[in-house]
């Protein structure tokens, strides 16, 4: 009996950067999107025209922790706070705690991370969260 894990698709990935491009608006700055799947390997990438270089790798760093992590980067920054940590911590020059990355699963089972940066903080989440709801993610 095979077993085929279950991750984030092309096609959903696809879906989810299109519709965080489309959730941009006219006084937004140039976004990066990445999604990645339950491992924070990528999946799919695009920035739009004018996006800075810092912000593609940032976008790949958040939803490399929202996968990686299994939660939000907001949740995880509250964790790490709470907890009286640092990112240090972790030695793995990929996680961050800036907002904007979104843990993606299917029923309780993480899929993939969904990492959106441009505007910063609560727009970048914002965007996100328009992206992950583009998104097939039951399978």
């Amino acid at each position: 009996m095979t077993h085929q894990k279950q991750s984030v698709s092309l096609a959903s990935a696809r879906a989810g950067v299109a519709a965080a491009f489309d959730a941009a608006g006219a006084d937004d700055k140039p976004i990066a999107v990445a999604v990645v799947d339950e491992n924070g390997d990528p999946v799919y990438m695009a920035r739009m025209d004018g996006t800075p270089a810092a912000d593609v790798r940032l976008a790949m760093r958040k939803a490399y922790t929202a996968a990686f992590i299994g939660r939000d980067t907001r949740a995880y920054l509250a964790q790490i706070t709470e907890d009286g940590r640092t990112l240090a911590d972790w030695a793995d020059p990929m996680m961050t705690t800036l907002l904007g990355g979104l843990t993606l699963k299917a029923g309780r089972r993480v899929v993939g991370g969904i990492g959106v940066s441009g505007n910063g903080g609560e727009r970048d989440e914002a965007l996100a969260r328009a992206g992950m709801g583009a998104m097939q993610l039951d399978g």
